[in-house]
């Protein structure tokens, strides 16, 4: 076959000499090749495009081209536009066109087609060699496509995107140029970069360009003084670009604008500086708790109203800062928050009780604030108000005192005028009974009913005289400068005096031990004040004793010899041992009705004459106060 086409399409004078080389080549060649004579017949079909359609050339040799459905019939008139051109003279043509294989795909072929003549100028064959490129058009394509698609997502990126040269030509701008400059990203194209951002951007960012061209990743986190667009803030990354051989061709760059960011963040940061500030140095407490109650975070505040360092609470249980009762429940309060919605200290102001470290109950005013964000905590604002409830308190107390103190003062007035007005009626009383019984002894008989009577009825009338004559000078306000001597013996006797009924009511036995000789100089009227309140105070706590009560009131001369010490002792409850530091405060007392005032008083009489006065409890059980005075009654006024 191939001969016969070969001596067809000879010349007359040519005759091929190797026709079987001829045919070989055909068949080993991966060209498609085609012969046709002048009617479109099937000349030649060699192996290249038998394996390509699948058709065999017994099966396409002598039937017309158009009797298959090799060319789509969609391209046949471009093909028979090219038969028609290449028999007006065009003795080369090439066109493109596809085949459908015998399984029905479509392969693109690309033709290159000349004609051989008869002497007369006839065409006699029309031979075509064509390259299967379908492959090479799908990789195009595809080439093509992905270039579209990545310029789609570079220009979608919030961010300045470009491809340089090694001559820091632009080759690729996104449409961040366009946003950053407001330029047209493909009018960039072949410009300098120094001519788009600037000479003062270059200079900034032209180290970071060689250092990428240089084959090494640069980074740059700061200011761009760009020509267009003014001063921003960014975060370029430099990054060397490569040809096919691997060598360095330019550099890509991606520059992000994080001026708004930057702004917000330091915002944040300074608005974080301020909370804190605040936070640490508010005067009330604030304590974050988690939704399980578990500490978060504490200011100073916190730390210096419980007791314990920041530290120390953080991590743990809110309850640790409460009474075990109310400590206990606290999960439970906030879970069925959770659960309902309801709680009465969330968004509420409430006086709580709470523990300080050492264990002594605190009194603080509480708000809770819920929070609810990314995450979900509750807030406690604590103000302190132990010492606004114990004022409170000291205040009620105190108004009470007063009251007290009004209605003693009144009393006292009372009680000088009774004693005023009770003075004369005793005189008479004991002036009647002294002459009845003087008549009695004067009539010679003894009567011994009458006589005892009228001399008790005497003595009575004088002892009641004594106190009331007491009572009114004890009531009377003395003068400070008022010193004078006088014996130990006769102020203790005249306290018992006064105190005789409260003694023999409840019991409590008397034990005295003092020396008769010891003289002294004091104000008689405030000794005998101090003697009064620490015996009144001995026999009020021997009042709840069971069994044996007594009270001991010794008096002896100093161990210096300078001074004398008077010390009343009970074997009574005794006190706690806090409670004798406050003991001789003012306002401090263990007596529900009491003042608080009374020893307080004593100590500065006591101190006033230059003496000392203290308070222990003994060790065999009981209270035992003493106080010594100098001798010449020496001290300040």
């Amino acid at each position: 076959m191939v001969e016969s086409v070969i001596s067809d399409g000879r010349h007359d004078n040519e005759q091929s000499d190797h026709p079987e080389l001829f045919e070989s080549l055909l068949g080993l060649s991966d060209l498609l090749v085609v012969a046709l004579d002048g009617d479109g017949t099937i000349q030649l079909f060699n192996r290249g495009c038998e394996t390509l359609t699948g058709y065999t050339a017994g099966e396409m040799v002598g039937r017309s081209i158009w009797s298959f459905p090799l060319i789509p019939d969609d391209e046949r008139p471009g093909i028979l536009r090219a038969i028609a051109n290449v028999r007006a003279g065009v003795s080369d043509f090439r066109h493109v066109n596809h085949w459908v294989t015998r399984n029905g795909e479509r392969r693109l072929i690309h033709w290159r087609n000349t004609i051989l003549r008869h002497e007369s100028g006839r065409i006699d064959r029309l031979f075509a060699s064509g390259i299967d490129v379908t492959e090479q058009q799908r990789a195009i394509r595809a080439h093509r496509h992905q270039r579209r698609e990545m310029h789609r997502l570079l220009d979608a990126f919030p961010a300045l995107v470009a491809r340089l040269d090694k001559n820091l030509h632009i080759r690729f701008a996104n449409h961040g140029y366009r946003e950053w400059f407001d330029l047209d990203p493909v009018a960039q194209v072949g410009r300098h970069v120094a001519d788009v951002i600037g000479t003062k951007a270059f200079e900034v960012l032209e180290p970071h360009f060689r250092t990428a061209l240089s084959g090494e990743e640069s980074v740059y986190h700061g200011t761009v003084p760009y020509r267009r667009g003014g001063e921003r803030f960014i975060h370029g990354t430099y990054v060397s670009s490569h040809d096919q051989a691997g060598q360095v061709d330019g550099l890509h760059l991606l520059a992000v604008d994080i001026t708004r960011e930057r702004r917000l963040h330091w915002q944040l940061i300074e608005q974080e500086q301020r909370s804190k500030t605040i936070i640490d140095n508010s005067l009330d407490g604030i304590i974050c708790i988690d939704p399980d109650g578990w500490i978060i975070s504490c200011n100073p505040a916190a730390e210096r109203i419980f007791g314990y360092s920041s530290e120390e609470m953080t991590g743990k249980n809110v309850s640790m800062l409460m009474p075990s009762q109310t400590g206990e429940r606290h999960d439970d309060f906030i879970r069925t928050y959770l659960a309902t919605g309801r709680h009465g200290v969330v968004g509420n102001r409430r006086e709580v009780v709470a523990r300080h470290r050492d264990g002594r109950k605190l009194e603080l005013l509480i708000a809770v604030a819920e929070v609810v964000d990314r995450e979900h905590y509750f807030v406690g604002f604590l103000h302190d108000i132990s010492q606004q409830k114990r004022a409170e308190r000291e205040a009620r107390r105190h108004l009470a005192e007063l009251a007290h103190a009004t209605r003693v003062g009144a009393l006292g007035e009372v009680a000088a005028g009774l004693a005023h007005e009770l003075s004369q009626p005793l005189t008479a009383i004991g002036a009647n009974a002294e002459t009845c019984l003087m008549r009695v002894n004067a009539g010679g008989a003894s009567d011994p009913v009458l006589e005892p009577a009228l001399s008790q009825i005497r003595d009575q009338s004088r002892r009641a005289g004594e106190i009331i004559d007491y009572l009114r000078r004890f009531l009377r306000k003395e003068e400070v400068n008022d010193r004078e001597e006088c014996m130990p013996e006769e102020l203790v006797d005249r306290v018992l005096m006064l105190l005789h009924h409260e003694l023999h009511s409840i019991g409590v036995r008397v034990r005295r031990e003092i020396d008769p000789t010891l003289p002294c100089r004091a104000n008689r009227v405030q000794i005998e004040q101090v003697l009064f309140n620490l015996t009144k105070n001995a026999v009020d706590a021997l009042e709840g004793v069971d069994g044996k009560r007594e009270l001991q009131i010794r008096c002896h001369m100093s161990s210096g010899r300078d001074a004398w010490e008077m010390v009343v002792a009970d074997n009574g409850p005794g006190l706690r041992p806090e409670y004798l530091q406050r003991l001789f405060h003012p306002f401090f007392t263990t007596k529900s009705d009491g003042l608080g005032q009374g020893l307080s008083i004593c100590r500065s009489i006591v101190e006033r004459h230059g003496g000392v006065m203290e308070a222990a409890n003994r060790p065999e059980g009981g209270m035992v106060f003493r106080f010594s005075l100098p001798l010449d009654g020496g001290g300040h006024e």
